[in-house]
């Protein structure tokens, strides 16, 4: 519809259309305003509904013109663009799920080599994960073999902590294996001692520099190929561990809750100060000097955009992790088969159509998945308003889909609003993603 109005007040006094597109002219100074209702634009920006047409066309409708009640209803809502490089693109999962999952399942270690009838190794178990039970096993021989398993198997049935002995307690038990890690009866290349759930971030460890292995050469085998790093880069080049990812989330926290420092602080220190040290302390004369002010030094430590192929952004992503580690599965020692990389897997069933949105397709986040970025944010937080869909927050914590080191994994901090790292027992949740180009 085309409308005038005489100025600006009774421009504003109108209000914005609902039913239709409009096309508005002020009079008093001929400006023209454009008002749109589900404007459907042919390349994607930020926080844009995304969506599949009755012919499997993907339709993208501009996140602050959505009226729900007026989108055809033979199309499929498939979730909201963000991040478009060029005509490749991702799209955020329409679906917010509450449900959690631990990021590993289970915990293996290989034992490859045993040099005598003796053997010893540690484990963290069910009741005490601080403290390593012994395990000490007498064998026929000093073989890798399926007699040399049962033998550890009775031993670890009978090892545990108070209250906790036993595999029904404990979960830990061993069976012959062959070079991939399958279970078979005969012919193994190793012994695989596997626990059947993620208790304690400390099962990574069978020994110690003061718990040391007797007799065999065992090690932490549950992550087999997988590549992990745990370092990044933040905007002043400071080479770390954890950075911000949420400005606003970040400045909350630390201008508070950052560090009172009692000695001088350099520009790229890691740990962050509060702004009352930041603003008043003599060790932080030179932060003062370089960044001026406390805004500028917060922004200064969120992570580098773009992060250039350092540390965890070197790695493989989340698509090929998907890929390659996604669908991986362990057999409890009854027989049941679960996935060893819940977090890894919870994508798996999201899906719309059978083309390039079909199950998949998607992922869990990536860490340069930037929907959690401030200038983005609040663009999908109106798509998803005027959708009716859940509106993602930037307090809750994420998985992401790559490894940190033997215990850890990366996630969204959102107390701190930080790309952090936290221990692959927990249980957060999980948001898929999917890429996509331009038809």
């Amino acid at each position: 519809m085309i409308k005038q109005y005489p100025n600006d007040a009774a421009y504003a006094a109108a209000g914005l259309p609902t039913s239709e597109s409009r096309v508005a002219q002020i009079t008093q100074d001929n400006e023209v305003k454009i008002d749109g209702v589900n404007v459907v634009v042919p390349v994607p920006g930020d926080g844009d509904a995304v969506f599949l047409d009755a012919n499997g066309k993907e339709r993208f409708v501009r996140f602050d013109t959505i009226q729900k009640n007026l989108i055809d209803p033979a199309w499929t809502h498939v979730g909201y663009a963000f991040g478009r490089k060029g005509r490749r693109f991702k799209v955020l999962d329409k679906a917010f799920p509450t449900a959690t999952y631990q990021w590993l399942g289970c915990w293996q270690y290989a034992i490859t080599a045993i040099s005598a009838t003796t053997i010893k190794f540690w484990l963290k178990m069910k009741g005490d994960y601080a403290n390593f039970v012994g395990i000490e096993v007498e064998l026929t021989s000093a073989e890798i073999n399926a007699t040399s398993a049962a033998e550890i198997n009775a031993a670890l049935d009978a090892a545990g902590n108070t209250g906790n002995v036993g595999y029904a307690n404990h979960g830990y038990w061993a069976f012959l294996a062959d070079a991939n890690g399958n279970k078979v009866d005969s012919d193994g290349t190793q012994i695989i001692v596997q626990c059947d759930f993620n208790g304690a971030y400390q099962q990574y460890q069978c020994s110690d520099s003061t718990h040391a292995l007797v007799g065999c050469t065992m090690a932490l085998s549950v992550w087999g190929d997988m590549p992990a790093s745990s370092a990044l880069l933040r905007k002043n080049g400071t080479s770390t561990y954890y950075a911000g990812m949420n400005f606003e989330k970040f400045y909350a926290y630390y201008s508070v809750s950052g560090a009172t420092p009692s000695a001088n602080v350099g520009i790229r220190a890691v740990d962050i100060v509060n702004k009352t040290a930041f603003e008043t302390s003599q060790y932080c004369a030179t932060l003062r000097e370089t960044y001026g002010d406390y805004r500028t030094y917060v922004e200064q430590n969120m992570l580098m955009r773009p992060q250039p192929a350092y540390g965890v952004f070197n790695l493989i992503d989340a698509d090929e992790m998907t890929r390659r580690y996604g669908s991986a599965t362990f057999a409890k020692k009854d027989g049941t088969a679960s996935w060893k990389f819940p977090a890894l897997h919870s994508a798996a069933g999201v899906g719309y159509g059978s083309g390039k949105y079909a199950q998949g397709r998607w992922h869990l986040s990536d860490i340069d998945d930037e929907y959690l970025r401030d200038d983005v944010l609040p663009k999908m937080q109106e798509a998803q308003r005027r959708m009716g869909t859940t509106i993602i927050a930037n307090n809750v914590n994420r998985w992401f889909a790559r490894r940190y080191n033997a215990s850890y994994a990366w996630y969204f901090y959102g107390t701190y609003g930080t790309l952090s790292n936290g221990t692959v027992n927990y249980a957060l949740r999980c948001q898929a993603v999917t890429l996509s180009d331009l038809d």
